[in-house]
């Protein structure tokens, strides 16, 4: 993968870091579709069919209040 990244590197005439960066920049913007949260949690879950009753779960829970964290000591 180094080796990719230095010969990227030298034909856009770019350090190591600065084609890492501009690599990174590219995919950001590439995974940005403009589609909502909402959206694309539903076309991950595509195949998932949520019932009446899991839908009405869902949203009232959304007024419980939050738990308590768990506590990680010993």
């Amino acid at each position: 993968m180094k080796r990719q990244l230095q010969e990227s590197a030298q034909r856009n005439g770019r350090s190591l870091s600065e084609e890492a960066i501009e690599i990174i920049r590219r995919q950001i913007a590439a995974g940005r579709s403009g589609a909502s949260a909402g959206q694309r949690l539903r076309s991950l879950m595509s195949d998932e069919r949520l019932t009446d009753e899991g839908v009405e779960s869902i949203a009232a829970s959304r007024h419980e209040p939050d738990r308590e964290p768990p506590h990680f000591d010993t």
